[in-house]
C-alpha cells in the first residue's frame, strides 16, 4: 500500500539505509564477510569489556583482553552465556555508558519455559529492522510497507480481536492484514480471508503451525486465497512436507525464517532452498558439537548479536539445534554462510536411559506416512514416549499397531511407544504449536 510504503520509509529512515547496505553486503565474498562480522565483534568485545561489569569480570576470569581475541575461531576462549546466568547477572549485564531512556525493554516469549528479559537499543532495533526488510520482504520481491497478511500470535502485538479503527490504522502504516493465531476458529478464518480478497495482499507471513492449519482450512473448504508472490515461514521448525503442502494451496514459493526476539534474524532461506543464510551483518553464529543420532555434525547454536550494546549477548546458547553448511555455497550468489538446517529446540530432543538422542524432527518425518492431522509426541520418562492423538482418530487401532512397528525400528529396546486420546491440543504462550517435546513424568508410568 502506497501509505504504508510512504510511512515506513519516513519512520524508519535509518533502517532503510542499512537495508540499502545490506542488498549488497549479502552477495559480499565470504571472507570479506568473515572479516566484516570480526571487525564489529572487536569493536563490541571492547565495548563489553570497558562498559559490562559482567563481561568485565569474564576477561578477567580468563586471564585475558579483548586484544587476545585475535580470529574468530579465539571467540571459544570466551565461556557460553546461558538463559540462567542472564537472569543471575541481569543488572551487571546492562551497559554502564547507555542511559536508561535508551534502554529498550523486551522479552522472549517463553514457549518453553520463564520468558527471559533483556534489553536493546536503538541500533539494534535499526539493524534488526533493516535485516527483517531483506529476510521478510525483498526475498520475495515486495517492499515494507507491501500488503502483507500476518498470522502472528504475541499478545501485545495481536490483540483478543480487531476493532475497525485499529485494523485500518495497522493497515495505513504497516501494510499488515493481522489474523491472531491465538484464536484460529472457522468464523475468524473465514472474516480475515474477506478482508484479503478485499486488500489483495501481496505476501502472507505467520507461525509454520498457524499458516499450515489456515492452508488446510482453504484445501477442505475448496476456498481460494488471493495470490502473493511469496508465503514467510516464521517461529517454528520447518517440516518439508508442511512445506510443500503451503506451497501447493497458496501457489507460491515459501521461505524458511529463523530468528529469535533477543536476536532479530539469524539465518533466511533464498529460492533455492539449499538451507539457511545467515544474516552474517547481524549475528554471528557457532556450533557448540553434540551427539545426536542421526546427525553428524549437529551443534547446540550459539549466537553473538553484533548490534546491541545496550545488552550485549556473546556466544548466547540459544536453545536450539543445528546443522553447518561447512563452507557450501549457493547458486544465489550469496556470500552469507548456510545453516544447512534448523533441527529445533534442545527441549525437542529425547534422551533415553541408554543415552540414546534422538532429534524430536525424526518422529515428525516418520509420521508423514500416516494420515494424522494432528498429533503430539511426547517424552514422558526415559524409556517411554506418548503420542497423543484426536479422538477421532485414536480408535484405528491398525493405525496405532502401524505407528507401533514403525517407530520400534528407531527407539532403544528398552523404550517403548504408547497412544493418548485427546479432546484437543494446548498451544504455547506465545500461540504456536509444538508437535514434539519433552515433558517428564507427565503422565503416570502403567
Amino acid at each position: 500500500m502506497f501509505t504504508a510504503r510512504w510511512y515506513q520509509h519516513l519512520s524508519n529512515r535509518d533502517s532503510a539505509e542499512i537495508a540499502g547496505f545490506l542488498r549488497g553486503s549479502q552477495y559480499w565474498p565470504p571472507e570479506r564477510l568473515r572479516w566484516y562480522q570480526f571487525e564489529k565483534i572487536r569493536r563490541l568485545l571492547e565495548h563489553a569489556y570497558r562498559h559490562v561489569p559482567y563481561y568485565r569480570r569474564v576477561f578477567e576470569g580468563i586471564g585475558a583482553t579483548p586484544a587476545d581475541i585475535r580470529t574468530l575461531a579465539e571467540m571459544e576462549k570466551l565461556p557460553i552465556l546461558t538463559k540462567e546466568i542472564i537472569r543471575e547477572n541481569f543488572e551487571d549485564l546492562i551497559a554502564t555508558n547507555i542511559p536508561k531512556e535508551h534502554l529498550i525493554a523486551n522479552s522472549t516469549g517463553g514457549s518453553t519455559g520463564e520468558p527471559l528479559r533483556l534489553y536493546q537499543d536503538r541500533q539494534y532495533e535499526q539493524w534488526a529492522n533493516a535485516a527483517r526488510n531483506r529476510g521478510w520482504y525483498e526475498i520475495a520481491g515486495c517492499r515494507p510497507g507491501d500488503n502483507c497478511a500476518v498470522l502472528w500470535g504475541a499478545m501485545h502485538e495481536i490483540g483478543e480481536d480487531f476493532p475497525l479503527k485499529e485494523r485500518l490504522r495497522s493497515l495505513l502504516t504497516t501494510g499488515e492484514i493481522p489474523l491472531n493465531a491465538f484464536n484460529l476458529s472457522e468464523e475468524r478464518k473465514r472474516y480475515f480471508l474477506k478482508w484479503c480478497h478485499m486488500l489483495r495482499p501481496r505476501l502472507l507471513r505467520g507461525y509454520v503451525t498457524a499458516i499450515h492449519d489456515f492452508a488446510g482450512f482453504l484445501d477442505a473448504n475448496n476456498l481460494r486465497f488471493p495470490q502473493v508472490q511469496g508465503v514467510i515461514l516464521c517461529a517454528e521448525t520447518v517440516d518439508p512436507h508442511v512445506q510443500a503442502f503451503v506451497e501447493k494451496v497458496f501457489k507460491a514459493p515459501s521461505y524458511n525464517t529463523y530468528g529469535g526476539r533477543e536476536l532479530s534474524l539469524i539465518a533466511m532461506e533464498c529460492e533455492h532452498k539449499n538451507g539457511l543464510h545467515e544474516i552474517s551483518e547481524n549475528n554471528y553464529v557457532e556450533f557448540e558439537p553434540i551427539t545426536l543420532t542421526g546427525y553428524q555434525d549437529a551443534g547446540n547454536l550459539l549466537i553473538t548479536n553484533l548490534n546491541n550494546y545496550a545488552m550485549p549477548f556473546i556466544r548466547y546458547r540459544i536453545g536450539d539445534i543445528g546443522i553447518p553448511g561447512n563452507g557450501k555455497q549457493c547458486e544465489c550468489g550469496r556470500g552469507l554462510p548456510l545453516v544447512s538446517k534448523v533441527i529445533g529446540r534442545t527441549t525437542e530432543v529425547f534422551v533415553f536411559a541408554d543415552g540414546t538422542r534422538i532429534a524430536g524432527e525424526m518422529f515428525i518425518h516418520l509420521m508423514k506416512d500416516f494420515s494424522l492431522k494432528e498429533y503430539q509426541f511426547v517424552q514422558v520418562s526415559d524409556s517411554r514416549v506418548v503420542l497423543r492423538m484426536k479422538s477421532e482418530e485414536f480408535n484405528d487401532l491398525d493405525r496405532q499397531a502401524a505407528i507401533r512397528e514403525k517407530y520400534a525400528r528407531y527407539l532403544p529396546v528398552d523404550a517403548r511407544l504408547d497412544f493418548e486420546k485427546v479432546d484437543g491440543f494446548e498451544k504455547t504462550a506465545t500461540g504456536k504449536f509444538r508437535f514434539v517435546f519433552r515433558q517428564m513424568n507427565a503422565v503416570r508410568e502403567s
